[in-house]
């Protein structure tokens, strides 16, 4: 082989490999499911009878849901937000609950907490809540229900 040869012959393999599409190729980038924060309302209804106590099982049934907060609910005698368990709110199920002995206190529907909620994917939450007791300011027990709306989410 003459140097013009070999030389013709590194010309083409250079032009070949110059050819061949330079940039590798691209990873895919992964889809991410949607995210959105909500709140989802709490509510006792104890009919014609004053609420003192109340304790429900709050959660989500179908979708991925973490709890991230806890507010108070409408009436200024809970003028704490309820008691729960903070590792709980790693769940998407919670217990939470409140009392109050005060002499005036709400009857009938009440919105009586707030949970901000984080919902990840496309699917709807489902929600559910179970009341575990509602009392009067004695402590004793008294029918109700317990009830729950989700707000706008953002």
């Amino acid at each position: 082989m003459s140097i013009t040869s070999g030389f013709v012959a590194g010309l083409i393999l250079i032009m070949s490999a110059a050819a061949v599409d330079p940039q590798p190729a691209a990873n895919p980038v992964p889809q991410q499911a949607s995210s959105r924060f909500g709140t989802v309302d709490l509510f006792v209804d104890s009919a014609r009878t004053q609420l003192g106590a109340w304790e429900m099982e709050f959660k989500a049934t179908t979708g991925q849901v973490e709890i991230v907060g806890i507010e108070r609910g409408d009436n200024p005698d809970f003028r704490d937000p309820p008691y729960y368990d903070p590792a709980a709110l790693k769940s998407n199920r919670i217990i939470v609950g409140a009392f109050n002995v005060a002499k005036d206190l709400p009857a009938g529907k009440t919105r009586v907490a707030r949970l901000h909620v984080h919902i990840s994917g496309d699917q709807k939450p489902v929600y559910a809540v179970n009341l575990v007791v509602a009392g009067d300011k004695e402590g004793k027990r008294i029918a109700a229900q317990a009830s729950c709306s989700e707000g706008v989410g953002q």
